[in-house]
């Protein structure tokens, strides 16, 4: 009997020393956490609007015909995004052997503020009209009066140039659009001057517009 209390006894206190030094482990938490992250690439669309008919001109007493083409453009882009325009041919304007001069600054490469050319003459140009007013280029903003190439302003169908066949940026945006994107309105003008003859045809130009994000 005292032998079995005894080993009672013993068990106790090793059961009781052993609760003693494993019971901080049982009862203490220890914790860890791990970063997530997933990249978002930047990316680009842009839509393709359908080809433009510019409104008839009379060949022999003349006259203006005019159009536009909207490209929508979305991106995702921090730092935005620019669109340029260029013309598949030089003169951009043409049918077979006939075609319209390409537009003829005041002063070469700077947009006219008023489109102007001489009654002897035919030429065919562009403007730019950006969604936001501010993404267009320095180019064609204008002071609001008779100048392009200076300003803030951003005046409708104002601020001609003629298209080259190299890309020529039109438009440059410094942040992400919408998931919407913008609608960039590009308007063509052709005339032949009262006293041209222009031979009858279908004149057509091919216009590019690449978007490239910044």
């Amino acid at each position: 009997m005292k032998k079995t209390i005894k080993m009672t006894l013993a068990s106790s206190v090793v059961l009781m020393l052993l609760f003693v030094i494993l019971e901080p482990q049982l009862t203490k938490a220890v914790s860890d956490s791990v970063t997530v992250s997933q990249s978002v690439t930047a990316e680009i669309t842009i839509s393709s609007p359908s080809d433009v008919t510019m409104s008839s001109i009379a060949g022999i007493t003349g006259g203006t015909g005019t159009g536009s083409a909207i490209w929508n453009v979305k991106t995702n882009n921090s730092t935005g995004f620019n669109m340029a325009l260029k013309a598949g041919a030089a003169p951009a304007l043409a049918s077979g052997g006939n075609n319209f001069a390409d537009y003829g600054e005041a002063t070469p490469d700077t947009p006219d503020y008023t489109w102007s050319i001489a009654a002897t003459d035919s030429e065919f140009g562009y403007t730019v009209e950006p969604a936001t007013a501010g993404d267009a280029t320095v180019m064609f903003r204008d002071n609001g009066t008779t100048t392009c190439g200076t300003g803030a302003n951003q005046t409708a169908d104002k601020c001609w140039i003629k298209f080259k066949t190299t890309d020529v940026i039109g438009i440059n945006r410094s942040s992400v659009t919408t998931a919407a994107g913008e609608d960039e309105v590009v308007k063509f003008q052709a005339q032949s001057g009262a006293s041209h003859f222009q031979p009858q045809g279908t004149y057509t130009a091919t216009i590019t517009a690449t978007a490239l994000v910044n």
